[in-house]
């Protein structure tokens, strides 16, 4: 009976998260492995990026002769960008879904999401094209970057990585959505958000 109200809930507004119900499928708990994923990179390179700023900031008011790692704070953006908009795409944590459940019906409602979700599919494929051909000359080239000497070939690789990463959780989500199904939810969400 849970189920039944989660998935009726999930139905009547397609952005709502649900938490996971006991049971679920092989595909949301495969997602949800890759959001913790998606999540702890995220989580590490805002880390980097706040660390590098704090050492940058000291070394300089103190004239340290230390390289300029600032280079590994620029670096780190890449994954949070791209594969923090995958993050997103699975929390559902869109302007889209904010539009969709404001419309008045659950068909209007379906639709809208369903249009968002193949939005994003269009628009990450291309991008996954620009990102692998881009991936692929700085791979090639071995061309890096000035202070430390960090490969291109890495912050483009997250964007490739992002990229696909949407693909998946945009397929997902339309594949629940077809089915009826509902969105796994965030790890520890505790319910519909």
């Amino acid at each position: 009976m849970a189920e039944r109200t989660q998935l009726d809930r999930t139905q009547m507004h397609p952005g709502a998260m649900v938490a996971p119900v006991p049971g679920s499928s092989a595909l949301d708990r495969v997602e949800r492995e890759i959001y913790r994923v998606e999540a702890f990179i995220a989580g590490a390179s805002l880390v980097v990026m706040l660390a590098t700023i704090v050492f940058s900031v000291i070394a300089r008011y103190f004239e340290l002769p230390v390289p300029n790692v600032s280079e590994l704070g620029i670096v780190a953006m890449a994954p949070l960008t791209f594969v923090g908009a995958a993050l997103c795409t699975y929390a559902r944590a869109h302007i889209s879904v904010e539009i969709a459940q404001q419309l008045p019906s659950r068909l209007l409602r379906s639709i809208a999401h369903a249009g968002a979700m193949l939005s994003q599919l269009l628009f990450a494929g291309i991008f996954l094209y620009v990102a692998w051909e881009f991936f692929a000359y700085a791979y090639e080239s071995n061309e890096n970057l000035i202070d430390l000497g960090t490969p291109v070939a890495v912050p483009a690789g997250f964007m490739v990585a992002g990229s696909a990463l949407m693909i998946v959780h945009a397929l997902a989500d339309l594949y629940r959505l077809v089915t009826g199904q509902p969105h796994p939810g965030l790890p520890n969400s505790g319910g519909v958000s």
